[in-house]
């Protein structure tokens, strides 16, 4: 459904009523400012999955505007699809990549930021927006004001406005298991020190780089996230696999090492037992995502 235009401003201006009062206005609230922002483009569907290092997770925001071409963005275990003139975003520490894509050339925006803004911003968590007229016009100022501000408070600022503006749309409430009680510092700090190197780190040396005792990381994960921090971890080694098969050029044994797995064995009966089915099999079907049984963070009714 597409938004109304605004009226001209002579019309705006016109409504305006009279101050009661000419020197008390509206007081600012405090609102917490996205930082890092990175905006770029992607003009060709072998552009989307780069670079080609399985499927993406990281700790940042990832705001997607599809200005032309659809295709499938698997977030976690949902395909989503994305059609011209929608939008997505992202949430930290989600895996995403992306299918199906309609037609190789493509006019794809993203805009990557920082923010402690998660819950607020969790009704968009897996549902895509229509592009509206003042979505569009506040993405162009975006974009115009990062190629040309030399300093980032303008970028910033409208990126601030465009994310107010997608707080107010009218969303359906999501449909994935997702709770925001979820405590995302723990949980993002956990998956950082995972994502380092390509060594699984052991459980000392996370709550040594934690600052707190291994018993107490185990308590205080299962508690705050309603699983346990092993298995976490290994569904991580697994996610991460998941897109060396379906994205590298790599054997299984050699993404079975890549990904901490001490055997071709063990990982190809860890990733039957998530999943359902072998690494090989995974490879040759073409599913986009297999669906893990529930049993990390963020899949727990």
């Amino acid at each position: 459904m597409l938004t109304p235009v605004s009226p001209p401003l002579k019309e705006l201006v016109a409504r305006l009523p009279q101050p009661l009062h000419p020197l008390v206005g509206r007081s600012a609230a405090k609102l917490p400012l996205p930082d890092n922002v990175v905006c770029f483009q992607r003009s060709t569907a072998t552009d989307l999955n780069k670079p080609r290092r399985g499927r993406s997770l990281h700790h940042r925001f990832v705001l997607i505007f599809a200005l032309r071409t659809a295709a499938t963005v698997c977030v976690d275990d949902q395909a989503i699809r994305l059609r011209a003139g929608e939008g997505l975003l992202v949430f930290p520490f989600q895996f995403h990549h992306y299918t199906k894509v309609a037609h190789e050339t493509l006019a794809w925006l993203f805009v990557t930021f920082e923010s402690t803004e998660i819950v607020e911003l969790a009704a968009l968590r897996y549902q895509p927006f229509g592009l509206t007229p003042q979505l569009r016009s506040l993405a162009a100022e975006l974009v115009e004001a990062y190629e040309t501000e030399r300093t980032a408070d303008l970028p910033i600022l409208i990126l601030s406005i465009l994310l107010a503006r997608l707080r107010r749309l009218k969303l359906a409430a999501p449909t994935t298991a997702w709770s925001v009680t979820t405590q995302p510092d723990l949980l993002s700090r956990v998956n950082q020190l995972a994502q380092r190197s390509h060594e699984p780190p052991s459980l000392q040396d996370m709550a040594r780089a934690l600052g707190i005792s291994p018993s107490h990381l185990r308590a205080r994960f299962r508690a705050s996230c309603g699983v346990s921090i092993g298995r976490h971890l290994r569904h991580l080694r697994l996610e991460q696999a998941c897109g060396h098969l379906r994205l590298g050029p790599q054997r299984v044994s050699e993404i079975a090492e890549l990904c901490g797995f001490s055997s071709i064995y063990s990982f190809s009966r860890a990733f039957r037992v998530a999943y359902g089915v072998s690494p090989l099999a995974y490879r040759h079907s073409g599913r986009s995502v297999p669906r893990a049984r529930r049993d990390s963070p963020g899949r727990h009714r």
